[in-house]
């Protein structure tokens, strides 16, 4: 894996008139950048950005149940994003093996809790992984030690990362770090996940983990650019995940929900379902559609779930998943 590119700086922005800070007063939430309006509105409707392509990029949003856990192949290259709890291990595997894997280039844990390391023992055992980014956030469940312990007896290259950090785990593709632990002694682990935000060409794929409004506040102020064309929902779709200061910065046209069927904590929220639907997102979920796939060819993009299909679904039944 490639050293890690220092610090991204984002330069201000100057105004250079008093009419024109009036006018962007108007349309700019504090942090967020700005791009011309879509055609896209409602949920029924196809996003600009959708179209059969020739997937470059696969990125697959496991159907784990009650977890996290996301699988990018692109150009020979595999990125594992988390790995659920530890039920959804075996799983995880059998899913890798169907796509061919055997290596996986890079995993990222994004937070020590067992809903996103639990199936990572499975994953170490059934693959060579080569490299780990971790939070680096200490935690004394067994899960999480066991996970560290694994890594360091196998001798795998392990990094942490910081906000601002960019890197690219391949040729052509580059993830930004956009959150990441703060260094403070009692910050909540579910704010101090990493949150990614992939590009490739001009598509952008939003990886939120379990952030929350605190999280999604500093990342607002950060300067760093949040908008993208998918956004993985913060927290499974809990009632502040991804809130509507943050939404309006990323302004998605996919938003994609990682839950559970039926899980105790009656995940995704209603009004966090509400919330998305009303900034025009398409809106995907993992309890509902399955596992859901995006695929790019850096231009446009399209999605295909393991339960009804290529969207939109009266295209036709699946088309194979192979990467």
């Amino acid at each position: 894996m490639r050293k890690l590119a220092p610090r991204t700086r984002i330069p201000p922005r100057g105004y250079p008139v008093l009419i024109t800070l009036l006018f962007l007063g108007l349309i700019f939430v504090a942090g967020c950048t700005f791009h011309s309006p879509g055609n896209y509105q409602g949920t029924n409707t196809i996003p600009p950005g959708y179209g059969i392509n020739d997937g470059r990029v696969a990125v697959h949003f496991l159907d784990v149940g009650q977890g996290d856990s996301a699988l990018i192949l692109y150009n020979g290259t595999t990125i594992l994003i988390d790995a659920g709890e530890a039920d959804a291990g075996p799983g995880i595997v059998s899913y890798l093996k169907s796509q061919g894997i055997q290596n996986i280039d890079l995993l990222i844990a994004t937070h020590p809790h067992s809903d996103h390391i639990g199936g990572m023992q499975d994953i170490l055992k059934n693959f060579n992984v080569r490299n780990v980014i971790d939070s680096g956030m200490p935690h004394t469940t067994t899960t999480y030690q066991k996970f560290i312990k694994t890594i360091d007896q196998k001798d795998i290259p392990y990094s942490t990362v910081k906000q601002g950090d960019s890197f690219s785990p391949t040729p052509g593709m580059v993830f930004l770090v956009l959150s990441a632990p703060d260094g403070g002694k009692d910050q909540d682990l579910n704010d101090g996940s990493i949150v990614l935000r992939a590009t490739y060409g001009r598509v952008n794929i939003l990886f939120e983990a379990d952030a929350g409004p605190s999280t999604e506040e500093s990342m607002i102020n950060s300067g760093l650019p949040l908008e993208s064309q998918v956004l993985k929902v913060a927290h499974h779709g809990s009632p502040h995940a991804s809130g509507q200061a943050f939404l309006e910065c990323v302004r998605p046209e996919v938003a994609i929900i990682t839950a559970g069927a039926e899980n105790p904590y009656n995940f995704p929220a209603e009004n966090t379902v509400s919330r998305l639907e009303n900034t025009g997102a398409l809106l995907f979920r993992t309890d509902t559609d399955g596992t859901v796939i995006v695929r790019t060819d850096g231009m446009i993009f399209s999605v295909e779930t393991s339960r009804k299909g290529l969207y939109p679904f009266e295209m036709g039944g699946p088309v194979s998943a192979t990467g």
